[in-house]
């Protein structure tokens, strides 16, 4: 069995729940947070899980956007530790809601979720941004996903006929701990993140998020298909992924190759 890290009892107001007056007058949440992992033979943080990073992101998911379910909360709070730590064997993330409207005596509600290394896969994530300062939008979502691989910023037209400024854009590569779904998720929390408002079909905005490619996992979800079904087509998405990974496929086809 590996050894751990135990964080418990961290507190902060969030605003999730079903109810209108949850989200707006908000409640005091708490997670605790079990990491397995080696432990190191030297005495240099790096070489293990900087629990002072592990609670910022705990906390900000917490005080973050609101969701209805603390199972959400709980699930995104495991995947972006999972990313920010690579020596993680496994992660057990608790959040309790021990004001939940119940009407009924109670101590706690709470929800468990898990991730582990076993099912993880390799993916391609596109970025793009023409609202606000894209550039440290950009450089914050960048470091949220903590990439393997990350391309430089491009700046494109926009796409899909809506008159609006230039994009800047940029590709990564990451490696995902969880479901295919669960990382479509991770993306739109980061977007949330950024106030993105979807008010315009394919106009401006100050994040996007797009799964482009994904190995060794696939999806059957209509809510996620990949290949991304525009990809051959958008310059903005080839260009920077033919720069972090030249070699690349779409469908049979060289990324190289397509316009």
């Amino acid at each position: 069995m590996a050894d751990r890290i135990e964080l418990t009892g961290l507190k902060a107001t969030g605003y999730h729940g079903v109810f209108d007056h949850e989200k707006r007058d908000g409640q005091e949440f708490s997670v605790d947070i079990t990491c397995w992992l080696p432990f190191p033979d030297t005495d240099h943080v790096e070489d293990t899980v900087h629990y002072g990073e592990l609670a910022e992101i705990a906390y900000r998911t917490l005080a973050g956007p609101a969701y209805d379910l603390i199972e959400t909360v709980a699930g995104l709070i495991a995947d972006e530790a999972m990313l920010a730590f690579p020596l993680l064997h496994a992660i057990e993330v608790t959040v309790h809601k021990p004001h939940a409207p119940i009407p009924h005596d109670f101590a706690d509600v709470a929800v468990v979720r898990r991730r582990n290394r076993k099912n993880a896969f390799r993916a391609i994530l596109s970025l793009g941004s023409n609202i606000g300062d894209s550039e440290e939008i950009l450089r914050s979502a960048t470091n949220r996903l903590h990439p393997t691989k990350v391309s430089t910023i491009h700046k494109t037209a926009p796409w899909g006929g809506v008159e609006q400024p230039d994009f800047l854009n940029l590709a990564l590569e990451l490696t995902w701990c969880g479901t295919p779904l669960s990382l479509l998720r991770y993306c739109q929390h980061l977007e949330k993140c950024a106030h993105r408002t979807r008010e315009i079909h394919w106009g401006p905005r100050t994040l996007d998020v797009d799964v482009v490619q994904m190995y060794g996992a696939e999806s059957t979800s209509p809510e996620l298909i990949v290949p991304h079904p525009h990809a051959h087509e958008r310059d903005f998405v080839l260009r920077p992924w033919e720069e972090i990974e030249p070699d690349a496929e779409l469908n049979g086809t060289p990324i190289s190759e397509l316009p």
